[in-house]
């Protein structure tokens, strides 16, 4: 199997040491560009490498030890939600600040829609959280859960004088923990596609992940049916579109900034506290307010939101 990520080297007392993917010529996209198809292609075939790796460790285990083997029984202590809690300062915050943009930036922003958007918005993020639990219903596997540009570095090959992306590899594993696969899946279409494109293309996409994991499992002799059937899978990443929109929708007001921008607000401690545990609505509206781009693309996150789970509601 080709590697998912970066190659371990060594591990010091304050540091792990991993292979320079810099000088593999692996690099990230440029985080105001969404993917098209190639690169989303390439990013599917690293992701459901990686996910390949728990169902083919936790089946040898099965095997060696004679009964189910699964890493969250024995792993479970490190794997934490992180931010992801109800009770979390920067969950709230992430919530209460694309609500507050909702109220003045969204189409659906009329007195009548804002009081029926107010009263469901909280109950409906919330709902997002239990489905980064480890599901009793579909087979689990360690999920990145961060799957925004920066986290997913290509390698490029020439040919004649188009340079084609022919590699993928994903960084920055802090935020793993066990949940369905199709919880990635749906979180790395939603972080990194544009929103028409994305659902125009989601079956094939959908399929291109799935097809991929199969023929990696069939190279180690296991049929992906016995993990998850396709229907399973399908099913699951419908449940999981609820996640990666509210993880979306968690990442990208703070992403899709500039660099220099960036840099100030890490530099001013207490600016930077501010925005993720205080008052990140003030910080989301004042870019809307001065960055038209911004406002377009975090819109189109919060407005999913309102349609898919608050106008469509039955309740």
């Amino acid at each position: 199997m080709k590697p998912w990520s970066a190659r371990f080297v060594t591990a010091l007392h304050d540091a792990l040491v991993f292979e320079d993917l810099n000088t593999l010529h692996y690099k990230p996209c440029n985080k105001f560009e969404r993917f098209d198809t190639l690169h989303m292609l390439r990013a599917l075939e690293a992701l459901a490498r990686f996910h390949a790796s728990s169902i083919i460790l936790e089946e040898k285990k099965s095997k060696v030890l004679g009964r189910p083997y699964l890493i969250q029984n024995e792993f479970e202590q490190y794997l934490d939600k992180g931010g992801y809690i109800e009770s979390d300062v920067w969950f709230q915050q992430c919530a209460a600040g694309a609500l507050e943009a909702v109220k003045m930036y969204s189409k659906y922003n009329s007195e009548k829609l804002v009081k029926q958007i107010t009263k469901k918005w909280i109950t409906v993020w919330n709902s997002a959280l239990s489905l980064s639990n480890c599901s009793d219903r579909y087979r689990n596997v360690i999920c990145h859960r961060d799957l925004w540009n920066n986290n997913i570095l290509f390698r490029y090959q020439k040919i004649g004088q188009i340079l084609i992306v022919d590699d993928c590899v994903l960084v920055d594993f802090q935020a793993v923990r066990c949940q369905p696969p199709a919880g990635d899946v749906m979180l790395l279409l939603y972080c990194n596609l544009e929103p028409t494109f994305r659902e125009q293309n989601m079956s094939a996409f959908l399929n291109h992940y799935y097809k991929e994991l199969k023929n990696i499992l069939k190279h180690y002799n296991i049929p992906v049916e016995n993990i998850m059937t396709d229907a399973q899978y399908l099913e699951s990443a419908e449940e999981q579109r609820l996640w990666a929109l509210i993880v979306c929708a968690c990442l990208m007001p703070q992403f899709w900034i500039d660099e220099d921008l960036t840099t100030e607000i890490v530099s001013d401690s207490t600016q930077f506290e501010n925005i993720l545990s205080k008052d990140k609505a003030s910080f989301i509206k004042k870019m809307m307010q001065t960055n038209a781009d911004y406002r377009e693309k975090i819109m189109e996150i919060f407005d999913e939101i309102v349609e898919r789970y608050i106008l469509k509601s039955p309740n």
